[in-house]
């Protein structure tokens, strides 16, 4: 929570506040609240006069001093709450003006019109020194998500203080990549060097607790992973990418290193079996200014850095190779004697970049990791020519919202009614009962050149001011009645081509429930109407065309999910 002070309260009655002593002295915090030349004054309420006993001239009275003192200088006036917005008349401040009203007598409360900012700023003290947060826009993010405890993260460096207060409460147990050894097998994670206590701050200090800085996501679970026993930090290609393989492999869905050797061909290969295991690996691009156009990697993200004027740090390799770019400049983090700290680097950047994935994929952790990727991709800010920046600068604001969007929603079938046979009975209940008196069934119509059909046609309405639907998943629970095993069959209404198309199909035994299923992704918009409406035919056949079978389809548990994705 935002704590801020004012030298005196003046939000009290009127008649309180007519007895304390003036002047009253408000105070402006810059980032916290704000002056803006305006305030909110609520005049005495009824119940207020009442109180005073205020004669009925008297409360009369009040409503024309208070129209014609601010004849001039009203903004605007909210009946539905009888309060006004002001300017602060020349030659006052919201100080003195707010004493001269509250003076009178005729008001509840005198405030000024404060601008305020979000209450997601963290506490931590050094946090305002951290540039490159208000950059990729980590506040606004905040508002909606702060990462979570059961998502995981690895930076595989050279060791991390263990005892720092910005990071001793997030540690999960860790993995010495030079010794091959857990840390319950006797592996150290301790640094040796100080670079990886400071790399382990930039993205995932905790958040919001009162002291030093604050990682990009607040609180993940962070499994270190060290890959030098040597102080000067250097560490083979093998140790680094052997700790990522580690990490993946014990529970992190983003790990980053911030090393040199991003052009090896290794880097890819290993990204590669990263995302086969569910993860994403970030690699650093390097602090030789070189053009790094000469590879691209399809499942590595190689980080750059830009600096405090959003342009390319002088010292960041750039070009076709590199994924995207990150603040790597002055960041403020934790350092290896226990306090705070400025580096510069790539090594800076991709911490950071490995934060802000991880606060964007926490949001839904189900989203594949090519789906991750590409939310991170796709939400960046535009800086300069994609042969320098790829995709551009991270932001995480626009990669948390997008994430959000792709969480699905429920809704439920909007309409049922019988397509091929007859109506028996029932609704879209449960199919698990004996009786099935709560199923909606369809009993069998005549033979046709497919056999046996008994089939019901259903109506989805989806809501059509979210947003644009990217995915629709529809389910159903059905049961076949009868002595022949069927073919349940889900078809969808194409509208661009006016066809229904199978999309589904499931075999059901007589008597035993059956979930029929399917998803529609890329070609989703091709399906939903105008109006929202997805048209969806469910279908049980018996595959005898000749004899006295019959076949009833008991429908229940009808639903669909959708995901919508935002403008930005």
């Amino acid at each position: 929570m935002i704590a801020y002070t004012r030298t005196t309260t003046v939000i009290a009655l009127g008649f309180a506040l007519s007895a304390m002593a003036f002047p009253i002295q408000f105070t402006s915090k810059k980032g916290i609240q704000e002056f803006t030349g305006q305030m909110i004054a609520r005049p005495l309420q009824t119940d207020d006069m009442l109180g005073k006993n205020w004669s009925l001239a008297a409360m009369l009275g009040q409503k024309t001093r208070i129209q014609d003192r601010f004849k001039l200088n009203t903004v605007r006036y909210h009946p539905e709450t009888d309060e006004y917005v002001l300017k602060v008349p020349a030659g006052k401040d919201e100080s003195t003006y707010a004493t001269e009203l509250l003076n009178t007598g005729d008001f509840q409360y005198v405030t000024p019109n404060w601008r305020l900012f979000p209450i997601n700023t963290p506490n931590d003290p050094l946090y305002s020194q951290q540039w490159h947060h208000a950059v990729i826009k980590s506040p606004q993010a905040w508002n909606s998500w702060t990462g979570s405890s059961n998502f995981q993260v690895s930076f595989i460096d050279t060791g991390i203080l263990k005892t720092h207060e910005d990071l001793k409460d997030l540690l999960l147990p860790g993995y010495n990549s030079v010794d091959r050894k857990t840390e319950a097998e006797g592996g150290d994670i301790n640094d040796i060097n100080g670079h990886g206590t400071h790399v382990a701050g930039c993205g995932a200090a905790a958040g919001n607790n009162g002291k030093g800085v604050s990682g990009v996501g607040w609180n993940f679970g962070i499994r270190f992973v060290r890959t030098s026993n040597d102080p000067s930090g250097g560490a083979s290609f093998d140790d680094i990418l052997t700790g990522a393989r580690w990490a993946v492999d014990h529970g992190s869905k983003t790990m980053s290193a911030s090393y040199s050797g991003v052009d090896n061909p290794e880097v890819g290969v290993t990204g590669t079996y990263v995302k086969s295991k569910g993860g994403l690996f970030l690699y650093a691009a390097g602090n030789d200014n070189r053009d790094l156009s000469g590879f691209t990697y399809a499942d590595t993200i190689v980080v750059g850095a830009s600096d405090e004027g959003d342009g390319k740090a002088g010292f960041s390799a750039y070009g076709k190779g590199v994924g995207l770019f990150a603040p790597g400049t002055n960041i403020l983090s934790t350092t290896f004697d226990g306090g705070y700290g400025r580096k510069s680097g790539t090594s800076m950047a991709t911490p950071v970049c490995n934060g802000s994935l991880a606060t964007i994929w926490s949001v839904n952790p189900t989203l594949t990791p090519d789906e991750a990727q590409q939310i991170l991709y796709t939400t960046c800010d535009t800086i300069g020519s994609s042969s320098i920046f790829g995709h551009g600068r991270v932001n995480v604001n626009k990669g948390v919202q997008l994430a959000l969007s792709t969480l699905a929603r429920d809704t439920t079938v909007s309409s049922v009614s019988v397509q091929t046979g007859t109506y028996s009975t029932g609704n879209l209940g449960s199919v698990q009962d004996t009786n099935l008196e709560n199923a909606f069934k369809v009993n069998s119509g005549t033979f046709g050149a497919m056999g046996t059909v008994a089939a019901s046609k259903m109506t989805v309405t989806l809501p059509t001011d979210q947003g644009n639907i990217t995915s629709f998943t529809f389910s159903a629970t059905c049961r076949v009645i009868g002595s022949k095993p069927s073919s349940l069959l889900a078809y969808a209404l194409n509208l661009s081509n006016n066809k229904y198309e199978l999309l589904s199909t499931k075999g059901a035994m007589p008597g035993a429930d059956a979930v029929l299923k399917f998803r529609l992704a890329k070609t989703a918009a091709n399906y939903i109407d105008g109006g929202g409406n997805v048209n969806i035919i469910v279908r049980s056949v018996v595959p005898i065309r000749f004899g006295t079978t019959t076949n009833q389809l008991s429908i229940g548990f009808a639903k669909a999910r959708y995901s919508v994705q935002p403008s930005f």
